[in-house]
């Protein structure tokens, strides 16, 4: 199958489903896997969207550590499940920003009007995957790995966030090239002892970094001194906060 028809698949079977089951790495019992049932809603490029509770386990455990994977399987295939489609999405779980937190609530409701509610109890928090991995199998002998980059809609066009069409390249370029920048941010602005860390996204407003420290990978929003508009404001602002956090 060719890669760009094995994406349009998995974006099918996502797309098509409301639920799967959410695995965190345990922060009460370390090191142990914990499964939680969770519905979902999708951003406009496809990644989900997670509205969950400060005192549920597997939201303490994405405050630990962010990395978790989601189980989206063909809910027609039920009396046969091994038959169907299912598709696990490992990457990052982190809070919606803030520039895209109106469109993440909007389109959760419009999946699962009910829950406007819980928009109004303060413990409860929208999060967002973002997708690094997917193991997908689409039935028998049909098993693949694909980048979680290669899943998303290639025809999404984001206007509700200046820096969005220039969001991949500054997160590749921080990764590649400024890696020890990201660690020591993470040790100044976030108190976490971080030997490593990578940029995951970046907006107008800030960005959002994960800090591996003693195997733990753990999730850091850092808001910029002032929002950014172009890649050169996003160079600027790197510049600044690596002369403030040398300064700390």
């Amino acid at each position: 199958m060719e890669s760009s028809d094995l994406s349009k698949e998995i974006r099918a079977l996502i797309a098509a489903e409301r639920d799967g089951m959410l695995s965190t790495i345990s922060k009460k019992l370390s090191g142990w896997p914990f499964g939680s049932l969770t519905p979902y809603a999708l951003t406009d490029s496809g990644e989900p969207i997670l509205l969950i509770s400060e005192i549920a386990e597997h939201t303490k455990n994405l405050r630990s550590d962010a990395r978790t994977s989601l189980l989206i399987r063909d809910s027609k295939a039920i009396e046969d499940p091994q038959a169907g489609a299912r598709a696990t999405l490992m990457g990052y779980a982190m809070p919606v920003p803030p520039p895209l937190l109106k469109s993440a609530r909007e389109q959760y409701l419009e999946l699962f009007p009910n829950s406007s509610g819980y928009f109004e109890v303060h413990d409860f928090t929208l999060f967002q995957i973002s997708i690094s991995q997917v193991r997908y199998i689409g039935g028998f002998g049909e098993i693949h790995w694909v980048d979680g980059t290669k899943i998303l809609d290639p025809s999404v066009h984001y206007d509700r966030d200046p820096i969005s069409r220039n969001a991949d390249m500054i997160c590749a370029h921080m990764n590649q090239d400024h890696s020890d920048a990201l660690a020591l941010f993470a040790r100044k602005f976030g108190s976490i002892a971080a030997q490593s860390a990578q940029m995951i996204h970046v907006d107008g407003k800030g960005f959002d970094i994960i800090a591996i420290h003693d195997g733990a990978h753990r999730h850091l929003r850092i808001e910029f001194p002032e929002p950014i508009a172009t890649s050169e404001d996003a160079r600027h602002a790197m510049v600044e906060l690596v002369r403030q956090a040398r300064a700390a």
